[in-house]
């Protein structure tokens, strides 16, 4: 693997400043790089540079379900690509297109989850949130442009130096949404008195929790035991339909397992699931029209 591609792959990694759909498009945009760049001649050489970054990639943030999951897509479609390519000249240029159709893919995904969940916010509403979420921000955003006005409160969420609640609203108030900062010792009496709770995640277990930063959790069972929603928005590719975390039983420092019998509804770009619902979902359901487009 060149260095370039090295240095990428071990920024992505270090990554604090960024939710996982940033990083997503980074991933992809670095398997678009290694095809445009790769010297290999001969198609089998080109695979085995690809399936090398593909696996440094998926390494990478392993709970940040999305990465993995779009690395695996991108190898499912060249490995059928690979069939009918005449060289490796022209393979590289199937890989490097269908890394740009899964860029396209992730942006379009995050702006209609966005959409389906600013239909949840309600004029004067109090919403608070936990942890960064660009997903969160962009369906705050688009609810004030439609002329909603509600409050934000903003979980500190802090870990180390960092506070992502600081984050959030750094990135809101360019936005012109001012918010306030809540302390992570006072997330209960908050909760009580929000209408909506709204967190992002980085996935989402076939097992039945989810991740997100800290202190999601926390906030999530008093929110449940005082009968304020919560909602989870993500699109449908942060669900772990492939299994990669099975075997996860701690998450990474900073982030919290979350029971999904805690929450109300996933809000995914094509609608509001059930928790239940995620138990049938397969990769057919979390990249249909990719694979539509590609065949």
């Amino acid at each position: 693997m060149i260095a370039a591609l090295r240095s990428r792959i071990n920024g992505l990694k270090k990554d604090r400043d960024h939710g996982a759909g940033w990083l997503t498009t980074q991933a992809v945009s670095i398997l678009e790089e290694a095809s445009s760049s790769s010297l290999a001649r001969t198609t089998e050489d080109f695979m085995a540079e690809i399936s090398q970054v593909a696996v440094a990639l998926s390494e990478a943030r392993p709970i940040m379900v999305s990465i993995p999951n779009y690395v695996a897509e991108f190898k499912d479609e060249l490995d059928g690509a690979v069939t009918t390519s005449k060289s490796a000249d022209n393979l590289k240029k199937r890989a490097a297109a269908i890394a740009r159709k899964l860029k396209a893919y992730n942006e379009d995904t995050s702006i209609k989850t966005a959409r389906n969940a600013a239909k949840l916010i309600g004029q004067r509403s109090i919403i608070i949130t936990c942890s960064y979420s660009s997903d969160v921000c962009s369906t705050l955003e688009l609810a004030r442009q439609k002329g909603i006005d509600f409050k934000v409160l903003a979980v500190e969420s802090r870990y180390g130096k960092i506070s992502y609640g600081d984050m959030t609203l750094e990135r809101l108030k360019k936005a012109g949404i001012i918010g306030r900062i809540i302390p992570d010792n006072f997330v209960a009496w908050y909760a009580a008195r929000a209408n909506t709770i709204l967190i992002g995640a980085d996935a989402v277990s076939l097992h039945g929790w989810m991740i997100n930063g800290i202190p999601s959790y926390a906030l999530a069972l008093i929110a449940s035991r005082k009968n304020v929603p919560v909602y989870s928005v993500c699109a449908t590719t942060k669900i772990d339909v492939r299994g990669f975390l099975a075997s996860l039983r701690t998450p990474e420092p900073g982030f919290d397992m979350v029971p999904l019998e805690l929450i109300k509804g996933i809000v995914t770009e094509t609608s509001t699931l059930q928790p239940d619902n995620i138990y049938k979902m397969t990769i057919e359901d979390i990249f249909r029209s990719p694979r539509a487009r590609s065949h």
